[in-house]
């Protein structure tokens, strides 16, 4: 690319761009939800729930078309690529072939409000399920109720019969 000489600046790498932008991103959508929330109370939330509901179906169906994953490891392993692609703050501290939890110890939306989240992690749970609905995922701890770390739980389905 030509600029002129007054306009000339030091070009970032691909990896520098996306560890600047994703962190804004991700603030900024925390702070729609916070608005939607704010101005639409429990239907705002319902509409978070339905978009996050539909994108991780979608998703999950987008991967089905290529591939199949199926049980805690391969379903784990795609989650913790998409953990590892928004963040590094993020280890496995369970694994077995019934449960996987991965424990964050920052957030990186950073969600303040529970409802927030759990209306934010639709995704999440739909696209578990479009994965594998042998599998169910759920937050355990949480930074946005007070914890100090989140655990985001992915396990095999129990019959509560």
């Amino acid at each position: 690319m030509s600029l002129p000489k007054e306009l000339k600046f030091e070009r970032l790498t691909i990896e520098e761009k996306y560890y600047r932008a994703v962190p804004g991103y991700m603030k900024r959508l925390c702070s729609l939800y916070e608005a939607i929330y704010e101005r639409f109370g429990e239907d705002g939330l319902d509409l978070i729930r339905g978009v996050s509901r539909k994108f991780g179906a979608g998703i999950g169906t987008n991967i089905n078309k290529r591939r199949k994953l199926k049980g805690i490891a391969q379903v784990g392993k795609y989650i913790l690529r998409v953990f590892d692609m928004i963040s590094d703050d993020w280890q496995v501290s369970e694994f077995s072939e019934n449960r996987l939890v991965i424990t964050v110890s920052r957030c990186p939306y950073p969600f303040k409000n529970d409802e927030i989240c759990q209306a934010h992690t639709c995704m999440e749970k739909n696209l578990i399920a479009a994965l594998d609905s042998n599998l169910e995922y759920h937050i355990g701890q949480s930074i946005p109720k007070g914890d100090p770390y989140c655990e985001h739980i992915l396990c095999v389905k129990t019959d509560h019969d």
